[in-house]
């Protein structure tokens, strides 16, 4: 059963790493699996998101919040993009290297499990790749691999060569899952603040709508169900 929202928190003020720094062990918080825990979980995680979330991201989680004019990177269009539980939890307990986000882990797990449900009730489930879909992006992994791996990494996961110099690091395509729209606004025009450059003048419209589509294969939602 999901517990009151706590009162509303105030964002850190002390540099990360006196905060115990980056940390990997950080835990992944999944949402409830009972239809009416889930409900409860929702609804505690929006008042937590209103009073805590809104500002920069916006009542709607669209990334346009009074603050947001003055921050780059700009915060996260959380309905432009899937992120898996993992990431999520990520972010809410170490921030984000680079930017405005930072570390939320001074408030209780239960917040922070609730955040994580209402963020993944801005997107419906997920369905299935055909077979003949899984044939189609395969053809484009070679546009990937030449393009955006160095960065990206071989897989998507946000780990190439250079991706160990980049702040904000360079986008996990298993842990995070652009719309459509967001996508190709992001190859239209590049990241602001980050080293994501435009790559409508070296890549065709057709390439351009590959590569969404390959990107967006790479979300892995297996993590998502494997315990609370």
């Amino acid at each position: 059963m999901a517990s009151e929202p706590s009162a509303k928190a105030s964002a850190p003020t002390v540099p990360i790493a006196m905060m115990g720094g980056y940390s990997l062990s950080a835990p992944v918080l999944h949402p409830a699996s009972d239809p009416d825990d889930l409900q409860e979980e929702v609804a505690q995680g929006l008042a937590l998101f209103e009073g805590n979330c809104a500002s920069c991201h916006g009542s709607a989680g669209r990334g346009d919040g009074g603050a947001s004019a003055s921050l780059l990177p700009k915060p996260a269009n959380l309905t432009a993009a899937r992120f898996s539980d993992e990431r999520l939890s990520s972010v809410l307990w170490n921030g984000v290297v680079g930017s405005s986000m930072p570390p939320w882990r001074q408030l209780p797990t239960e917040d922070l499990r609730a955040l994580v449900a209402y963020v993944q009730s801005l997107h419906p489930p997920i369905a299935a790749a055909s077979t003949q879909e899984v044939k189609s992006l395969d053809e484009r992994k070679s546009l990937f691999e030449a393009n955006c791996s160095s960065c990206h990494g071989e897989t998507g996961a946000g780990n190439g060569p250079v991706a160990g110099v980049l702040a904000p690091s360079p986008t996990n395509f298993q842990l995070k899952k652009s719309t459509q729209e967001r996508a190709w606004e992001v190859l239209e025009n590049g990241v602001p603040g980050t080293a994501m450059a435009p790559w409508r003048n070296q890549l065709s419209a057709d390439q351009r709508r590959s590569l969404i589509e390959f990107v967006r294969s790479l979300y892995g939602p297996s993590q998502e169900n494997s315990g609370q």
